[in-house]
């Protein structure tokens, strides 16, 4: 009887465990961006001579409550950010410009925001006849990752793009301060260069592109550990 009784407290302990367990909080997606489209020209909604007023839409992410526009003006490396509710909202901007651009998904139920792609287009100016570079997309490493060095060197990529088609070189800086980041590799043509670096860092890099007229545009900057 004495160990019947054990055996049914041991199952009512059991499911009042389970009742009482907190389900997993499901954290809000990344949203797929729509427009403007990535790498392009951008037609704004209504111009004046400066400034041009910008739709940005994306698809609806799961599990979200709220969503936040981030633009950055790629020459001045100022930003706006705009609250949004629903999948679409409109920003002016000053044109004769490259921006990028990135939707933050929020949720009332988790403390995680969840960043989507970085996209980049051009605002032009009138009678514009040059473009400047876009801001170089950053493919590898990705942010925060842990690289094992092969021989003490890491391979950085990224991908260059110009409506006018003329990218002169770029510019590599890494360093272990994002503030303080040093230029480690000048007048590169190729878009992927191989860094000497250290174990057990962490390690800041970004990409400048410059045209041939002499025209630069700074990527973001992203990290990742060495081990």
């Amino acid at each position: 009887m004495k160990r019947r009784f054990q055996k049914i407290a041991s199952i009512v302990i059991a499911v009042l465990l389970c009742t009482c367990s907190k389900p997993s909080i499901p954290e809000p997606e990344a949203v797929l961006l729509t427009t403007p489209e990535n790498s392009n020209t951008c037609l704004p909604l209504s111009t004046t001579a400066r400034q041009g007023t910008i739709n940005f839409g994306w698809e609806e992410a799961q599990n979200t409550d709220s969503y936040e526009v981030f633009v950055r003006n790629n020459i001045t490396q100022t930003e706006k950010r705009k609250p949004a509710d629903l999948t679409s909202t409109t920003i002016t901007l000053d044109r004769g410009a490259p921006y990028s651009w990135w939707v933050i998904s929020s949720s009332e139920a988790s403390p995680v925001n969840t960043k989507s792609e970085v996209w980049t287009f051009y605002l032009e100016a009138l009678q514009q006849e040059t473009f400047l570079p876009f801001s170089a997309q950053l493919n590898a490493p990705w942010d925060d990752q842990v690289i094992v060095l092969s021989s003490g060197y890491v391979n950085l990529q990224w991908t260059g793009s110009d409506l006018d088609d003329d990218i002169a070189y770029y510019q590599v800086y890494i360093g272990t301060d994002a503030t303080q980041m040093r230029l480690v590799q000048d007048n590169q043509v190729t878009s992927s260069y191989s860094a000497l670096l250290d174990v057990g860092q962490t390690y800041f890099w970004q990409i400048i592109t410059i045209d041939q007229r002499g025209n630069k545009s700074q990527s973001e900057i992203r990290s990742f550990i060495t081990s």
